[in-house]
């Protein structure tokens, strides 16, 4: 069996099928510097279907960290997927409205019973 080839990357889905660089077959990926690969991957593949959800209402993402710290568009990416509005400071000036933003987003997700599993700290380093 011919491993298949992912475009311009370089690299073969040997290895690839990890569900999460715990799982014992992504420890056993010696690619591009273990996990990195694993996440480079897992962070497009969310940004894609990030911007297929907020592309409706002219919003997109290009990098994660920037682009939800003021919490609008993540707040947008819920509101879409809730099919409700949240409450929200549409011009936060500051760390603390970001927070009080991101914040709703999170409590909006909590009553839902959505639970965050696997995300990186890096996105919301306020809250590590």
């Amino acid at each position: 069996m011919e491993p298949e080839e992912f475009g311009d990357v370089g690299f073969t889905n040997v290895g690839l099928k990890a569900r999460s660089p715990e799982g014992h077959a992504a420890r056993a990926m010696h690619i591009k510097g273990d996990e990195y690969i694993w996440v480079e991957i897992q962070e497009k593949t969310f940004k894609n279907w990030v911007n297929e959800q907020i592309r409706p209402l002219g919003m997109s993402i290009t990098n994660l960290a920037t682009d939800f710290s003021d919490g609008l568009r993540l707040i947008a990416l819920i509101e879409v997927l809730q099919k409700r509005k949240l409450k929200k400071i549409r011009k936060p000036l500051n760390q603390h409205q970001c927070l009080e933003n991101v914040q709703t987003a999170l409590q909006a997700m909590a009553s839902d019973n959505i639970k965050l599993v696997n995300i990186g700290e890096y996105l919301f380093p306020c809250f590590s």
